[in-house]
């Protein structure tokens, strides 16, 4: 927050799928709004902080409540309130689930003695079974600290969630995790010990200040503005992430309501707030963002999934980020664990999706995970977590097209076989050689490769959409690529079922616009016609998509619903059988209730009356899914069933069900049972078909320019070179070719190079870096252009370098000029060292500096000393200086020294002075950061 007197706007959405965490922040925001917000700090952080609550506590919440559960009646009501110029909501249905736990708090204020005793025993036999589940964790003991306090009433924020009125906290939360726990020590001097009984009220002490900075920072924006005046605004929306991001993106298309569900087991669809949402909005809200983070999302969705969402809604400026958090480790080592959830090669996939890793670029981070690496390293292989924070970027480094290469183009062949070894990454859970391969694994080894393998991110939904993010950037004759691609998928028996899913794969192909089809119109109403499909006998027309409709029995699901809990998240999949022939269909639809049918043929329609009680309540699964209605009459005979993904079998599962793991399956003729509709069921009684995905536009071919061609190297792996086609259209340049003029190339930058053709010199941008000194030259003087074929060299084995300077990488963002491959820092922000009497307050400090340094790095320090010329590498002397810097302002290794200077040995002299005036704590990125002056020397 900046308390500057005019101070940046900041516009800010935030999605969640659970809407009581909203219902929690937004509780917070209108406590800050109201006057006298500062006088009640110590009391809201006790409703947010505490796990029980005292009678002021309790009754500023309680009031709170109060004045929150009428304006949550409608939106109208809200807007009309005194929080809608701070906080908005997205939609109705966000509004209404964030009110439903409002009133829920408020209720308890009802509760008569016998009530509030029960209530009050369940939420801490809840605190209770946390904290058996977290012996021996920090949180716990942290937990412990708060709740010995004198309190009368469980915190009602925490006694509400989207699973009820059970205590529904992570055994791995910690009230002050959320705050900057580094800056205890560093402020106040305090050498690290083991005393815990020293360190957790300076700790705790710590997060209650930085909590009390940041609400009075958030009171200075919100209280006497207006909705035209506010410098800060958040908006909610409860949901589903993946589905937001779809809806946001189908703001600025003719699509009245979104075809996508709010999240998974709900049918209800995503209806944004015209007022807001629409192109005729009088103050939109926001659709693109400068910022999009993630946090440990990927963990959860597959970053493949998180990106092509989201890639949309990045706006396209220097300064733009994604950021990606993984807690949990993927690969034998961090560089391997983002290429396993890349799915691919670095530079590949980035050229693909369109963004790229700043780090990777930069080949320097400013944010310190190293710890973690070192305590990998050290033989902590149980560890169950390695947090990995990474900055996306767009590709083009900050700088606006050049309108000449603005897309890239592959071959057919190479692009098909790429995309045909991204399928097989997605789907590696299914592979056999990795099976195979657990077999000569040890046992942590193969521990940690089966929990990996129960975890599917990804289904045939998933690799459409991707291929049709990809399309929107690479030129290439689609049709053949998919033909191809469909046939590397035929032909494959690397994945176990992977020929199960064909059937889906083509049908999903096809609702992201891949075509031709099959089978035309023309061709299905031919076979009907020689045929008697009872299926489709009373459609006048059939489509090339419908949806089944599957009703699953509660007593079905009721017979293995205590195996399924155990499971933690089963994956279920619905199957159609004919004889010998299979299919199966993973991107299903699920929800409980009740399934009201009408209607005949095509003009059948559904509707469902959903059990808000969910798997705990008594109403029957219904299930849809898509499928080519091709498939569909040849195999209308056969039978349709649900079944649990055989990477979710436990052996109790397969006593019960059988190896199939088969749960229920009954007759495609079966309308008890089973429905064939033109659209999937959803809440309302305008269905829509929500099987169908937001398909982004096609990459327009007949734009202007050539795009940059991608070749790859033999074995299909890495991208080998990247061509730009420069067409000569300067006249002098012309005729200076012609004359057969020298032609060279420069290198620019990591990414651009300038072609000198005599005095016409065009420059070129690359998507990724590019070794322009080793790049071969086409020249064609009676065609008049030039082709650059220039090595890349975006890689993961990085090596010595003399000159830097392009990884510094500098942009402009609205004329501020910006650090590409660096996060801004506020130096007013940082917490400054304390000094101590001790020196072993800094022990820790070397220890940290040390470990910028890479492993290759560190061999290279210990060579320094033998004999024979050196490979200049300036990263390394860089840190060097740094490390030098950081031991000596400190005093960590002898004397505390703060002017340093720089030194140039071959003009022999100094050329600036380094004035260091303090040490400061960095805490969202973990690294210590030097205050300093720099004094140019003139001599």
């Amino acid at each position: 927050m900046s308390i500057s007197n005019e101070p940046r706007k900041l516009d800010i959405t935030c999605c969640d799928v659970d809407a009581a965490v909203l219902a929690r922040n937004t509780l917070l925001f209108t406590l800050l709004v109201d006057d006298g917000a500062e006088d009640r700090l110590p009391s809201i952080w006790n409703v947010f902080y505490h796990m029980m609550l005292d009678e002021n506590s309790l009754s500023l919440l309680i009031e709170q409540c109060r004045k929150l559960v009428p304006l949550a009646e409608s939106l109208d009501s809200w807007r009309r309130g005194p929080y809608a110029h701070v906080v908005n909501m997205c939609n109705s249905d966000t509004l209404s689930e964030i009110g439903r736990f409002w009133k829920y708090w408020l209720e308890t204020s009802n509760f008569n003695v016998t009530q509030a005793k029960r209530f009050k025993e369940d939420f801490e036999n809840g605190i209770k079974k946390n904290s058996s589940s977290s012996s021996g964790r920090p949180g716990s003991r942290m937990m412990g600290h708060r709740t010995r306090n004198r309190r009368t009433a469980p915190t009602l924020p925490l006694t509400f969630s989207l699973f009820g009125d059970e205590f529904a906290v992570h055994y791995g939360t910690d009230p002050i995790l959320g705050f900057h726990l580094a800056e205890a020590p560093a402020s106040s001097g305090l050498e690290l010990s083991t005393k815990t009984t020293s360190v957790i009220p300076k700790v705790v002490r710590t997060a209650r200040q930085q909590f009390s900075t940041w609400c009075k920072a958030v009171i200075r924006r919100v209280q006497n503005s207006s909705a035209s005046s506010a410098s800060l605004i958040v908006r909610m929306y409860a949901g589903e992430a993946l589905a937001f991001c779809q809806a946001l993106r189908s703001v600025h298309t003719s699509v009245v309501h979104t075809p996508i569900f709010t999240a998974p087991w709900k049918r209800s669809v995503v209806q944004l707030d015209d007022t807001l949402y629409s192109l005729s909005a009088s103050s939109p809200a926001p659709t693109s963002f400068n910022v999009i983070e993630t946090s440990n999302l990927l963990d959860h969705l597959g970053l493949h999934n998180l990106l092509i969402a989201s890639i949309p809604l990045l706006f396209d400026s220097p300064s733009s980020t994604l950021y990606t958090e993984a807690l949990l480790p993927a690969g034998d080592s961090p560089a391997q664990g983002i290429l396993d959830h890349m799915c691919g090669d670095l530079s590949t996939i980035s050229l693909l999706l369109g963004v790229v890793p700043s780090a990777y670029i930069s080949r320097f981070t400013t944010r310190s995970n190293t710890a973690e690496i070192a305590m990998g390293a050290m033989g902590q292989t149980h560890r169950s977590q390695y947090h990995e924070r990474l900055a996306w970027k767009h590709i083009n480094f900050g700088h606006p097209t050049d309108g000449l290469h603005e897309s890239i183009s592959f071959s057919e062949t190479q692009l098909a076989r790429k995309l045909f070894d991204i399928y097989l990454r997605m789907f590696s859970y299914d592979d056999l050689r990795k099976k195979n391969a657990m077999l000569f694994l040890n046992k942590p080894q193969a521990q940690r490769m089966i929990q990996s393998s129960v975890i599917i991110h990804y289904s045939r939904r998933s690799f459409a959409l991707l291929l049709a993010h990809i399309r929107t950037r690479v030129r290439s004759d689609w049709n053949r690529v998919i033909h191809d691609l469909q046939g590397l998928i035929q032909q494959d028996r690397t994945l176990i079922t992977g020929t199960n899913f064909f059937q889906e794969t083509i049908c999903q192909f096809t609702l992201a616009g891949f075509g031709p089809p099959r089978f035309s119109l023309v061709d299905l109403k031919q076979f009907r016609s020689q045929e008697d499909i009872p299926i489709f006998r009373s459609w006048g027309k059939v489509p090339e998509v419908v949806t089944i409709v599957l009703v699953v029995p509660r007593h079905v699901i009721a017979r293995v619903q205590s195996d399924l809990s155990d499971i933690g998240t089963p994956f279920f999949q619905c199957e159609i059988q004919l004889a010998s022939m299979h299919g199966a269909f993973a991107c299903i639809s699920g929800s409980f209730g009740e399934l009201e049918v009408s209607g005949e043929g095509e003009n059948k329609v559904a509707v469902v009356v959903e059990d808000r009680t969910g798997i705990n309540g008594t109403s029957p699964m219904i299930v849809s899914f898509p499928i080519l209605s091709s498939t569909l009459i040849y195999l209308s005979r056969g039978t349709v069933g649900l079944a649990i993904s055989p990477t979710s079998g436990n052996p109790a599962l397969i006593q019960k069900l059988g190896l199939q793991l088969s749960l229920f399956n009954v007759p495609l003729t079966d309308e008890r049972y089973a429905h064939i509709l033109r659209r999937a069921p959803t809440t309302g009684n305008d269905t829509i078909n929500s099987e169908y995905s937001l398909i982004p536009p096609k990459l327009d071919v007949e734009s202007q320019g050539h795009p940059i061609h991608v070749e790859m190297d033999k074995s299909n792996t890495e991208v080998q070179s990247l061509t730009a086609h420069v067409n000569i259209v300067d006249t002098a340049g012309q005729a200076s070719l012609a004359s057969g003029c020298g032609v060279t190339v420069e290198q620019l930058s990591l990414n651009k190079a300038k072609l000198h053709v005599d005095q016409y010199e065009p420059v070129i941008s690359f998507p990724l870096p590019v070794d322009v000194a080793n790049a071969k030259l086409r020249i064609a003087r009676k065609s008049k252009y030039v082709e650059v074929v220039a090595p890349v060299t975006l890689t993961l084995d990085v090596k010595g370098e003399s000159d830097i300077r392009g990884n510094f990488r500098t942009a402009f963002d609205c004329g501020v000029p910006t650090l590409w491959s660096m996060h801004r820092v506020n130096l007013d922000r940082c917490p400054s060292f304390k000094l101590s009497r001790s020196r072993k307050a800094f022990d820790w400090l070397e220890l940290h500096v040390s470990l910028m340094f890479s492993q290759r790095e560190c061999m290279s320090r210990q060579r320094i000393a033998s004999p024979g010329p050196t490979t200049p590498d300036t990263f390394k002397n860089l840190k060097d200086s740094l490390y030098t810097l950081f031991v000596t302002a400190t005093g960590s290794k002898g004397p505390t020294q703060a002017d340093f200077a720089l030194w140039d040995s071959e003009e022999k002299r100094r050329y600036a002075m380094i004035l260091v005036t303090d040490i400061r704590l960095d805490v969202g990125s973990h690294a210590v950061v030097a205050d300093s002056w720099i004094i140019p020397v003139v001599e």
